[in-house]
C-alpha cells in the first residue's frame, strides 16, 4: 500500500473517530467544569483530559493489541464476561445514555435558543429528537459507507467550527477567571475534572469503536502489526484533537466563571458562556458545532450497537431490524432531556469506569508481560465493590454511609478508592496465575 493511499486512511479515519468521540458531553461539560473551577480551571481540566481523551486513547490502543474487537479486550476474565460488559457497555453507549443525551443535547442547545419563549420546551424537544433520528437512520440503514461519510464529509466542518470558537475564546476571552465554587467541587478540583470526563462515555465507547476502527481499516486492507501501527496513529491524531477542543472550552467557561457560576443547568451554561464569548454569531457557530457533533456521534454510537447486537443474536434479527429498534429506544429515553439522563447515568458510570480502567491498563501491558488472566480477574474483582461505594455517594440518601467508608480506604476521599484494591488484586491474581502453573 502506497504513501499517499496510507496517509488519506489515517487522516479519513482519525477524523471519524475525533467525530464519533465528540459528542454532546464533549461539548456541555467541559464550559460548565470550566465556570466552576474558575481560576483552577487548568488542574480540572487536565483531570478532565486523562479521563476524555488519555483513557478513550489508550482504549483504542488496548483493543488494537488485545486482536481488534471488545470481545477479545475483555475475555482474558472470563467469555461470559467479556459478553455481559460489552453489552453493558454497548447499552450505556447506546440506547441507555450516551445516544439519547446526543439528541437531548442537539435539540436544547441548537434549536431552543432560536426559538420564541412561547415555545414548550418540551414538545420541541419530542419534535426535534424525532427529525434528529430520522436523519440518523438515514445514515446507518448503509453501514458500509458510514465512516468514509464522518471523515471526509462532516467531520472537516465540524473542525472548522470548533476553530472558530476556540480562537474567539482565545484572543478575545469573557474576562478573567474568579474563585472556584466550592460546594461544586467535592473531594478536589483534579478530581471533579476527573469524574467529570466520565460523563463523556468516551473510555467506554473506546472499547466498542475500536472494533470499529479495526473492522474499518481490515476492509482497507491493513492486517496484522500494519492495522495495530495505524490504530496507534489514529488514536494519537483523535486524541489530539479531543484535547484541544476540551481545554479550549474548558477556558472559556473559565473566563465567564463570574457571570457563569450561578447558573446551575449545563446546557444552559454552555449558550451563556457563547453568547457572552460572540453574540447571536457566536449562537449560530454553536448550534452548528452542536448538531454536527452530536450527529456524528449518535451515527458512530447507532452503528456499533446496532451491528453487535445484531452478532449477539445471531443474526436471528436483521442488522436494519435492530437498528431500527435502537433508534426507537434512543428516541424514547432522549425525551427526558440532558439533566435527566445524566442525573440517572452518574451512579453507574462510578461503578464501570474503574472496571474499564482496569482493564485498559491490563491489555497495555499485554500477554508477554502479564502471562496469567488471574491477574485480570482479581484486578476486576477487587475494583467493583469500591466503585459500587463511589456510585452510592452520588446518591443523597446513601451519601453519609458512602463518604464514611471511603474516609478509611487509602484515596477514598480523593475519588480513587479502587486503585489500590485492585493493584492488590492483580498482585494476588499472579501470585494464583504463577502457583497453577507450576502445578501444571
Amino acid at each position: 500500500m502506497n504513501s499517499h493511499h496510507r496517509t488519506k486512511d489515517l487522516l479519513v479515519v482519525s477524523f471519524a473517530l475525533f467525530s464519533m468521540f465528540l459528542g454532546a458531553g464533549n461539548i456541555i461539560f467541559p464550559p460548565y467544569m470550566g465556570a466552576m473551577a474558575g481560576t483552577d480551571w487548568s488542574i480540572a481540566s487536565l483531570g478532565f483530559v486523562l479521563t476524555g481523551t488519555g483513557l478513550p486513547m489508550l482504549g483504542i490502543i488496548a483493543v488494537a493489541k488485545a486482536g481488534g474487537s471488545a470481545q477479545k479486550f475483555c475475555e482474558r476474565v472470563s467469555p461470559i464476561f467479556a459478553t455481559v460488559l460489552t453489552t453493558i457497555i454497548l447499552t450505556f453507549i447506546g440506547p441507555l445514555f450516551a445516544i439519547p443525551r446526543t439528541a437531548a443535547t442537539a435539540v436544547e442547545l441548537a434549536v431552543l435558543p432560536f426559538m420564541p419563549e412561547s415555545v414548550d420546551a418540551h414538545t420541541l424537544l419530542i419534535v426535534g429528537a424525532l427529525v434528529f433520528f430520522s436523519i440518523c437512520l438515514y445514515f446507518i440503514l448503509s453501514p458500509n459507507s458510514v465512516i468514509d461519510r464522518l471523515g471526509a464529509f462532516l467531520t472537516p466542518f465540524l473542525l472548522i467550527f470548533l476553530a472558530i470558537i476556540i480562537g474567539i475564546g482565545i484572543f478575545k476571552p469573557i474576562g478573567e477567571p474568579i474563585a472556584p465554587a466550592p460546594d461544586r467541587m467535592g473531594t478536589g478540583v483534579f478530581h471533579y475534572g476527573f469524574s467529570t470526563g466520565y460523563q463523556t462515555m468516551d473510555a467506554l465507547a473506546s472499547i466498542v469503536f475500536g472494533g470499529t476502527v479495526a473492522m474499518t481499516l481490515q476492509q482497507k486492507g491493513y492486517e496484522g502489526k500494519s492495522k495495530e501501527s495505524i490504530m496507534r496513529k489514529v488514536a494519537g491524531l483523535a486524541g489530539l484533537g479531543t484535547m484541544a477542543v476540551y481545554v479550549g472550552f474548558a477556558w472559556i467557561g473559565a473566563s465567564g466563571s463570574g457571570q457563569l457560576q450561578t447558573i446551575p443547568d449545563r446546557t444552559t451554561l454552555t449558550v451563556t458562556a457563547i453568547k457572552l464569548l460572540s453574540g447571536n454569531f457566536g449562537q449560530i457557530l454553536l448550534a452548528l458545532i452542536i448538531f454536527l457533533a452530536c450527529l456524528t456521534t449518535a451515527i458512530g454510537c447507532l452503528l456499533t450497537a446496532s451491528d453487535y447486537f445484531t452478532q449477539l443474536f445471531k443474526n436471528r434479527f436483521s442488522y436494519k431490524t435492530v437498528a431500527v429498534t435502537l433508534t426507537l429506544l434512543s428516541y424514547l429515553v432522549s425525551i427526558m432531556g440532558v439533566e435527566g439522563i445524566i442525573n440517572l447515568s452518574t451512579p453507574l458510570l462510578e461503578i464501570i469506569y474503574p472496571v474499564v480502567i482496569v482493564l485498559i491498563a491490563l491489555n497495555l501491558l499485554g500477554r508477554k508481560i502479564i502471562p496469567y488472566d488471574e491477574v485480570f480477574i482479581g484486578g476486576v474483582i477487587a475494583a467493583i465493590p469500591f466503585g459500587v461505594v463511589q456510585a452510592l455517594k452520588t446518591i443523597t440518601v446513601t451519601k453519609p454511609t458512602a463518604e464514611e467508608i471511603l474516609t478509611h480506604v487509602p484515596l477514598g476521599p480523593q475519588g480513587f478508592a479502587f486503585l489500590l484494591p485492585a493493584l492488590l488484586g492483580c498482585i494476588c491474581g499472579w501470585i494464583v496465575g504463577a502457583h497453577k502453573a507450576k502445578k501444571s
